[in-house]
This record gives structure tokens, C-alpha cells and sequence, in this order.
């Protein structure tokens, strides 16, 4: 049974209930309505009821035929359909019987009133039929449960059913409105014809006795319209509440990204009894301008910006951390925030991240998202009134943000919640924005933008490059590691004396060891990261017996500085374990620059590197069953062995957390119970107390969750400095391949995963990461990701058989979700990706003329990567010319159809849409992330106009009827960007092609309906392609032997 029946059933139910309503109004309101063309409106209502429920019943007839027939029906079904068709016959003979209350002459006024009287003769049968339609709509009811019940229907399918109520709801209402809408207009027209009519005594005598004798029935009808109106009103506030919740919804959707709150959860939380300092009023011995709490609180202050700035390990990520999780309104922000809604949102850069974690729109993305979800009733006030009207209009639509968006909605922002709220934020990290000097200024512009409104305060962090000194010398400010020592002092005490053998070198010479915490806290000179470090090496040198003397010796050896420290570190690494940890920490390097990469480095991935060589699993050799996800000791063995290597070669700056909680793209497997394991929402360095956990996991599934990184930053900023790079080559011998490296481990777990048959969407993942990898310019051409291509055919294509979209960013998704619709196989998605080498190898002729569903050529010609952003280098952004020209001379026809228009037309609209597209974000001067570098818009244009030309060449016809131009922009759903274009041109539509083309008649030029010539079509591309259209007319001119001047 398929869904669309289910829907028509539903609504069934539904209609019968505005049936139910209008039985009860027409049997008492006769004498009030005004006949049109000798029908009561409200019998023309029934009538249209009853031509939907007749439409249904066809439609359902037909599903049942499709599914098959009636006789294929099992209980539950037969029943239902059963139900449906008593309902019909019923409000069929309902119909019937209000026809016969029909009104001969409509201006008579006592045919009204003998009908009214005749209406209530037929009481007694009108409320007969009315218990008749009640118990067959009850039993219909009855039946669609027990039909739901023996389905087992899967949430997917409830889902389904939800959105087809919705529908129902939104038909109903418009039902009942119209009615109810009709029968105020009528009763009110007839009231005004009333007062107006001269009644001669007996008529009068007459209306006077029948309102008399009729009283209580006219009141209960009076009651009975005031509630259907009033129920009217209220399930049309309901829908609109519920459309108004999803469209919410989908704005907020489109402006999270993953991984939006990663680095909050890497920042290690302060130490007990630290930063207390910071919480603490301005006293009279402290420079009052300064004090961040009396700042926070004074309702006069001005200077809207606060600048904490310390050096590098001083502790700054940790403070604003300990400031989001302990700043109070009541005790900190008053009088400032007194008798106001407070709306707090945060964010923390992170250079290592992804591009949304260390770019100015990932801020922009992460600020507005969080102060929306407090006050979600102000999205449709602040958000751009196209996104608004698409976000309601448009099934799943989620559009792209520009900059400029960004920046205007949180303006706008601001002034909607300017007379009832004021708004903190806390910006931590602003010198681990990625990028030039440029764009920290754009960083800085823009936050003097949001500080020139009175309801905001915002407290800011970085270290303290001239760049900021700059901007902010003239703000309240704190140098943190001026304020720190005290916290330090403390620390290091905790921390040694809790050390038993520390505690009896104190007893023992109470002097020297105090002396000795001194200097420790001395030496720091307030930064964090070096007490953290050094405190673990006299721990160890503790653990090893070492005496005061021997701890002061090792105190003195080292550095102060951080820098220095960290290359005694690498110095200090044994020389049988430097390659291995030289290659551990290449790995740890690698960042993918040429797309998001949402996969962050795991301990499983470097279990991999006992292999050897960093291209393994493309030897045809190995063996892909040595990674076993269902044995958990096994597993177990192999991560904590690996972990074990980890720490020992790379002296403890490399991190294995346990990360349950971290917003993944991908769903964790049932059974992951925060509360259960204790995790309270930070990570948990990987260690035996929490083995259990994670291998207890039937699936095993959880050691996707071990992830690595750097201790801290400035240990990665260092190995990328010409030192650090030079002692790891050194080591390594030559540079580490990380990327094919990392490639082959995931092409191994990817395999593992796929075994179990258990996990689709952690497949579909790492699948995607592994094609995102093949398709860049420097691998897709190569043997390498021939053979690698093949290994991961199979693997795609058991994926997409249990492929359910998610709405995702997996680069992958938006080729699956069109395959069964577009008839795709790996093939296809080599073309969508790009996979020059594969093609060369295995696009055949017969594939070519014999696939069905979407023509190869058409995704050639619009491919799936298509005005994506600038930083992303994977997949075919713009025609492949080498592919194309293939293709034709394996018989690709430009004018085959697909949808009812031709691949040729299809183009034609493609690049006439994506030029507008170019033309609108020229005049944004903020949207900096779809334009490309000069050789890159250079090729670009050339391969659209290269295809052009090839396509005239080979017989893309000349003349081609208007109607393939349509206003709609349903043909872009395979597109993985397909929202920008739907957007910018979402209310452009009617002008996509100038009103100014000439049209050729039906008749002219042997042409049957009202078309086109290309030749006339290519001209609105002059103003992208230039003089390049004159070449194009001269090639359609050569074609029709037209003379031509070139």
C-alpha cells in the first residue's frame, strides 16, 4: 500500500467533518441565506465537498490498481475502503436530500420563509442522516487505526502521515473559511435586503409569529455560526502557528553548522579556585576603568567593547570559558541588564578548524543562530523577507547565507529587541581568525558595527598583536598574565602536594620546597600552558625518585620560553621512536584546505600507520579483513596499543579525548547514554575507566569517538615554523604523504564499517570524505584513484540502497538523494566528482546510449558542484570539455528530452541563470565566498562557452519552443547548490529571459508553437561572454548556409 491513498483517507475523514458542520447550519438557516442561480452557497459547498471526495476515491482506485488491484487488498485494507465508500454513499444522499430545500424564485420573501419552515419539517430526517454520516466517518476512523496498526507503520512513514495531516489541515481550513467567509457575507447582504423591503401587514403579522414561534431555533443557530467561526478562526491560527514553527526551523537549520561548539569542548575547564579574581567588583586600591565586572554592570559606560589579552599559554580561552559558564545577570550584569530580557550568545575561534570555526561568517553564522533560538518569534523580522517567504513556501528549502545577510539580519537584530533586551557576547580567539590582516580589519570593522547599539556589550580575546592594540588601546582591558599569579601560586601548590613524595621532601625542608613553588610561579610569568608542562616533568621526575637538589637542577635546565621548550621536547624524543613520531605528528598537521573536511583525526586512523607505507590499502595484497569492528577485545587491544605508541613517542602534546557528546554530522548508534557514562557534556581523555564504555558498544561504534589533537595550539604553531618542519623531515627522513595516508585508512574502516552491515550513515560519511579526497585536481587523474575507484564502486553502490537523505553537508548526498529519481550509478557520481582517470576507463559507448532516466550529458553540462564556494576544489564546477567532447562521439544527443524539455534548453537556462547569479553578487560587496581567482573565473567561462560551441557543432538545435523556458525552478534539485539559485532568483522568475527576445509565430520558420532562436537566446549572453557571442552566430550561421560576415 503506498502513502498517497493514506493521504486521500485522511483528508476524507476531515471533510466529512465540514459536511458535519454544514448539515447543521443549513437545516436551521434556510431563511437567512441568499439563493445564487437557485442554489444555496452552502449546498454548492457540499457539492464541492463531494467532487474532492469522489477525486480521492479515483485516486485511491488507482494507487490500489498500481499496487495490485483490489483483489490483492489484505484485511485491514478492505476495510478501510469499505469505510470510504459507505462515507460516500452516505454524503451522497445527503446532497440529494438538501437539494430538494432548493429555492424556486429567490426574491420572493415568503418562498424564503415557507422553505425556512420546510427545513424544520425535515428536521427529524436531516438529523437521521446526520447520525448516519457521524457512525460511518467513526467507523472510517476505526479503520484507518487498525489499518496504521497492521502496517507497523516505520517513523519515516508516521512522519509521512504527519505532513499529509498538515495538508489535510491546511485543505479543511480553506474549506471552512470560504464557507464561513460565504455565509457571513450572505447572512449580512440579506439582513441589509431585509431592513429595505416594504412588508404589507399581513407579511409582517406573518415574520413576526414565525420569529415568535422560532425563537429558541433562530438563538442555537446564531450560537452554532459564532462556533464555527470561532473554530475557523482557531485551526487557522494553528496552521499558520505551525507553519509559522517549521519555517523557524528550517532559517535556524540553514545557519547552524557542524561542529559549531568543538573547540568550547576542547578547552580544558580552570582550575578549582582560579579566575575567582575576575568575578569581583572594582575595589578602591583597583583602577575602576578596568574592572570587567563593574564594566559589565554600569548602566553609564559607554565603551561597549572589553579586550582580555594575554601571551600565548596565559590562559585566555580558559578564562572566557569559566566567564560563559559563571557570569550571572542578577549578580553581575545589574543595573546594566535591570528590568531586561538578557540574551547571551559565544563563540570561539579555533585556527585549526574548519573554515566556519576560524572565518568571520562562521561568527557571524554562530552568533545569529544562538540569539534566534532564544527569541525564535523575531526570525520573521530579521531575517531577509526572501529567505523568510522561501523557508515557508519551499518543502525542504535551506538557503545559503551571504556575508551581507549575515551582517543585516544581526543589525536588524539588535533593533527589534532594543526596547526589552540587551545582549552579551563573548568572542574568544580573534588572533586564530584565519587569513590577512584584511580581514582581522574586517573582523574588527564589523564588531565596531555592532557596539554602535546601546543594548549590546561584548567581551573580546586574543593575544595582543599590534593589529588589536591598534583598535582597542583606548577600551577597558585586562593583560592576563599580569593577574594570574596568584592563580598559578595556588595551582602549583594543589598540584605538588598532592604528591606523596612531594610531601616528604616539604616536611623535610619546608624552605627549599617552598622556595622551589616560588620560583616555579616566578618563571612562568603568568603563562598557563608552561606550569601545566613543567609540573608534569617533575612529577615524572618525582615518580623516579628525584630529591629537591636534583628537581632544582632540572627546574633550572628549562627554557622559559615556549618556543624553546617545545624543541627540547623534540630533542628529547629517543632515536628509535623519532620516524614514528615525526610521521604521528605530520598527520596530526594535516588540514584539508581544498574542502570542509567534518571528520576530525581519530586514534583509529593512526592505528594504520604500523602499515608501513602511507598508500597500503591500494596494494593489492592487503588484507581488509584485519580490521575487525565486531571483536571488542580485539579492538580494544589494537586503540589502546596505539594510544600507548602515541604518548610515548610524542612526549604527551598529542591528545586522545573521547568525545560522545561532540556534535558530529553523523548520528552516534542507539544506546549512547551520556547520563549513564557520566560524561556531562565534556570530553574524557581515552583511559582504562572508561574502557567499558566505549567497547561495550555491540556495534563498536563508539571508537569513532576517540578523536586526537594538540595539546594546545601553540605546540602546532610551532611544528610549522621552518624549525619545527626541519626536525620533523629530519626525522621522518623526507615529508610524510598525510592525505594519501589518511585516505587509506578511512578506505579501510569504510570497508570494516560497510561489513556490518550496521551503521549506513557513518559509511556514507567516510564514503564521502574518500570521494571529496579522489576528486581533487591533483588525484583525479591519476592510476591511484583508478584503483582506488574501484575499490569504493561496490561500497557506493550497497550504500545507496539503504540511502536515506538527511539533509546533510556530506558532499556525497546531493548525488544520492536524485538516484533512483535520475537513474544513477558510479558512474554518474565519477562525473558529478570528476573522475577524469576513471572515466577514461570506464565510460563506454553502450553506457552512454543506453542509460536510462537523466542523460549522461546533462551532468556534464550542469554539474553537480556548480556555483559552490571559492575555497571548495572538488567535483566538476563547470563543464568537463575533454568528457564532453567523449561523450558526443559516443552518440550523446544534445536534443534528447529529459522532463519534458531538452538537455540543449536545459543549458541554455543553466548558464542564462548563472550569469544573473554572477551580475546580483557583484553588487554585494560583503559576499566574498562563490567569487573565484582570476585563472579560476577565467576557466570558468571558457568551458560554459566552450560548451556552447561544441553543442552548436554537433547539432543542438536551432530553434526550440518557448515553453522549454519555464519560470520554475524544480530542475535544479540535482545541483548540490542548488538553494543560491533558487534563492537569488526566486522572485526574478518572470524576467529570466528579457520580455525583449523574439518570438517566432507558430507558422514562421516551420515552427508549431512559439519558440525561440538560439541565435537570438545567446545574445543576453554578451554581457559575460563578450565579443565570444559573434563566434557562436557565426558557427549557427555556417550550420543554416547563412551568409555571414565574420
Amino acid at each position: 500500500m503506498v502513502l498517497e491513498p493514506l493521504s486521500a483517507f485522511s483528508l476524507a475523514c476531515n471533510i466529512l467533518q465540514v459536511v458535519e458542520y454544514g448539515s447543521k447550519v443549513l437545516k436551521k438557516a434556510a431563511d437567512y441565506q441568499k439563493a445564487t442561480d437557485g442554489l444555496l452557497s452552502e449546498h454548492q459547498d457540499l457539492r464541492n465537498v463531494l467532487q474532492s471526495l469522489q477525486s480521492f476515491n479515483a485516486d485511491l482506485q488507482a494507487s490500489m490498481t498500481k499496487s495490485g488491484g483490489w483483489g490483492s487488498l489484505n484485511a485491514a485494507e478492505a476495510r478501510l475502503v469499505d469505510a470510504n465508500a459507505e462515507c460516500l454513499r452516505l454524503s451522497s444522499d445527503f446532497i440529494h436530500l438538501l437539494d430538494r430545500l432548493r429555492l424556486k424564485n429567490k426574491k420572493a420573501m415568503l418562498e424564503s420563509l415557507r422553505l425556512s419552515i420546510k427545513t424544520l419539517w425535515y428536521r427529524e430526517k436531516t438529523e437521521a442522516m446526520e447520525k448516519n454520516v457521524s457512525r460511518a466517518r467513526d467507523n472510517l476512523n476505526i479503520a484507518f487505526l487498525i489499518y496504521i496498526n497492521s502496517t507497523q507503520a516505520t517513523a519515516a512513514g508516521q512522519n509521512e502521515v504527519l505532513k499529509c495531516t498538515t495538508r489535510v489541515e491546511e485543505n479543511v481550513l480553506g474549506a471552512l473559511n470560504a464557507s464561513s467567509t460565504s455565509l457571513k457575507s450572505e447572512i449580512r447582504e440579506l439582513v441589509d435586503q431585509l431592513e429595505h423591503i416594504n412588508l404589507d401587514t399581513v407579511q409582517q403579522q406573518t415574520i413576526s409569529e414565525f420569529r415568535l414561534s422560532n425563537r429558541d431555533v433562530l438563538q442555537h443557530l446564531t450560537k452554532q455560526i459564532n462556533v464555527i467561526l470561532t473554530n475557523s478562526n482557531e485551526q487557522k491560527a494553528l496552521a499558520e502557528g505551525n507553519q509559522t514553527s517549521m519555517a523557524e526551523e528550517k532559517i535556524l537549520s540553514s545557519l547552524q553548522f557542524s561542529q559549531l561548539d568543538d573547540r568550547q569542548g576542547t578547552i580544558h575547564k580552570a582550575q578549582e579556585e582560579t579566575y575567582q579574581w575576575i568575578l569581583q567588583s572594582a575595589s578602591n586600591d583597583d583602577p575602576h576603568d578596568n574592572n570587567l565586572i563593574t564594566w559589565l554592570s554600569s548602566p553609564t559606560d559607554l565603551r561597549r567593547l572589553y579586550w582580555i589579552c594575554g601571551k600565548v599559554g596565559s590562559g585566555k580561552s580558559t578564562l572566557m570559558k569559566f566567564l560563559k559558564e559563571n557570569i550571572k545577570v542578577r549578580d553581575h550584569m545589574v543595573p546594566w541588564a535591570e528590568n531586561y530580557m538578557v540574551v547571551q550568545a559565544s563563540f570561539f575561534f579555533w585556527n585549526p578548524g574548519n573554515k566556519l570555526q576560524k572565518s568571520l561568517t562562521g561568527l557571524m553564522r554562530s552568533l545569529l543562530v544562538q540569539l534566534l533560538e532564544q527569541t525564535p518569534s523575531l526570525i520573521p523580522r530579521v531575517v531577509p523577507f526572501r529567505k523568510w517567504r522561501a523557508a515557508r513556501t519551499f518543502s525542504n528549502h535551506v538557503t545559503d547565507w551571504s556575508d551581507s545577510e549575515l551582517q543585516q539580519s544581526l543589525n536588524d537584530y539588535l533593533l527589534n529587541v532594543r526596547q526589552f533586551a540587551k545582549i552579551f557576547l563573548l568572542i574568544d580567539g580573534l588572533d586564530e581568525l584565519e587569513g590577512t590582516d584584511e580581514m582581522r580589519d574586517d573582523l574588527i570593522e564589523f564588531l565596531m558595527t555592532l557596539v554602535k547599539f546601546e543594548n549590546i556589550k561584548i567581551c573580546l580575546s586574543s593575544r595582543p598583536w599590534n593589529v588589536f592594540q591598534d583598535a582597542f588601546r583606548v577600551l577597558p582591558q585586562i593583560r592576563l598574565e599580569d593577574l594570574t599569579r596568584g592563580d598559578i601560586s595556588r595551582y602549583v601548590k594543589s598540584q605538588l602536594r598532592a604528591n606523596t613524595r612531594f610531601q616528604y621532601l616539604l616536611n623535610r625542608d619546608a624552605v627549599k620546597t617552598e622556595d622551589f613553588i616560588t620560583f616555579i610561579t616566578d618563571k612562568a610569568q603568568g603563562v598557563f600552558l608552561w606550569v601545566w608542562l613543567v609540573l608534569r616533568e617533575l612529577l615524572i621526575g618525582l615518580q623516579d625518585g628525584d630529591g629537591i637538589r636534583v628537581l632544582w637542577r632540572t627546574l633550572e635546565d628549562i627554557p622559559a620560553d615556549l618556543t624553546d621548550y617545545f624543541r627540547r621536547m623534540m630533542n628529547s624524543i629517543k632515536s628509535k621512536y623519532r620516524q614514528e613520531a615525526s610521521i604521528f605528528l605530520q598527520i596530526a598537521l594535516h588540514k584539508e584546505h581544498e574542502f570542509t573536511s567534518l571528520h576530525p583525526l581519530r586514534l583509529l586512523d593512526l592505528s594504520f600507520v604500523e602499515e608501513g607505507r602511507p598508500d597500503f590499502a591500494l596494494a593489492e595484497w592487503y588484507n581488509f579483513r584485519k580490521l575487525n569492528l565486531i571483536d571488542s577485545h580485539e579492538l580494544e587491544l589494537l586503540l589502546e596499543s596505539t594510544n600507548r605508541r602515541l604518548n610515548s613517542r610524542c612526549m604527551g602534546l598529542l591528545e586522545c579525548q573521547y568525545t560522545p557528546d561532540r556534535d558530529t554530522i553523523f548520528d552516534h548508534p542507539p544506546g549512547l547514554d551520556q547520563d549513564e557514562i557520566g560524561m556531562g557534556g565534556n570530553d574524557k581523555t581515552f583511559e582504562p575507566s572508561i574502557y567499558h564504555h566505549i567497547f561495550n558498544d555491540p556495534l563498536r561504534f563508539r571508537s569513532f569517538s576517540l578523536s586526537i589533537d594538540f595539546l594546545h595550539r601553540s605546540y602546532r604553531d610551532f611544528l610549522l615554523t621552518s624549525d619545527g618542519q626541519n626536525l620533523l623531515h629530519q626525522y621522518s627522513k623526507t615529508p610524510y604523504d598525510a592525505r594519501l595516508f589518511l585516505f587509506n585508512a578511512r578506505l579501510a574502516q569504510l570497508i570494516a564499517v560497510h561489513a556490518t552491515q550496521s551503521d549506513p550513515d557513518l559509511a556514507f560519511g567516510i564514503a564521502s570524505y574518500l570521494m571529496s579526497i579522489l576528486s581533487l585536481p591533483t588525484w583525479r587523474g591519476t592510476a591511484q584513484s583508478v584503483v582506488a575507484a574501484l575499490k569504493l564502486q561496490p561500497v557506493c553502490e550497497g550504500l545507496v540502497k539503504v540511502y536515506q537523505a538527511q539533509g546533510t553537508s556530506w558532499y556525497l548526498d546531493s548525488s544520492c538523494k536524485t538516484w533512483p529519481k535520475e537513474a544513477s550509478s558510479f558512474t554518474t557520481v565519477a562525473i558529478d566528482f570528476g573522475l577524469s582517470g576513471y572515466l577514461r576507463s570506464f565510460l563506454t559507448q553502450e553506457y552512454v546510449r543506453c542509460k536510462q532516466g537523466r542523460p549522461i550529458l546533462d551532468y556534464i553540462l550542469r554539474p553537480r558542484f556548480a556555483q559552490t564556494t571559492s575555497f571548495l576544489k572538488i567535483g566538476n564546477q563547470w563543464p568537463d570539455l575533454e568528457t564532453l567532447r567523449r561523450i558526443l562521439e559516443f552518440g550523446a544527443d544534445p536534443n534528447e528530452m529529459y522532463n519534458g524539455i531538452s538537455v540543449w534548453a536545459l543549458y541554455l537556462n543553466f548558464v542564462n541563470d548563472l550569469i544573473g547569479l554572477e551580475i546580483a553578487e557583484s553588487y554585494d560587496p560583503m559576499n566574498k565566498s562563490t567569487r573565484l581567482g582570476i585563472a579560476e573565473a577565467h576557466d570558468k567561462k571558457d568551458a560554459y562557452f566552450g560548451a556552447l560551441a561544441v553543442l552548436i557543432q554537433t547539432g543542438a538545435a536551432l530553434l526550440l519552443p518557448v515553453s522549454w523556458f519555464p519560470d520554475g525552478m524544480e530542475y535544479y534539485e540535482n545541483l548540490f547548490y542548488s538553494s543560491s539559485l533558487e534563492y537569488y532568483f526566486g522572485d526574478l522568475e518572470s524576467d529570466r529571459w528579457p520580455m525583449s527576445t523574439p518570438v517566432i509565430r507558430p507558422g514562421d520558420n516551420g515552427v508549431s508553437e512559439p519558440s525561440y532562436a538560439v541565435v537570438d537566446l545567446i545574445e543576453n549572453f554578451r554581457s559575460y561572454f563578450g565579443s565570444g557571442i559573434d563566434e557562436l552566430k557565426w558557427l549557427i550561421w555556417n550550420r543554416q548556409g547563412t551568409p555571414a560576415v565574420r
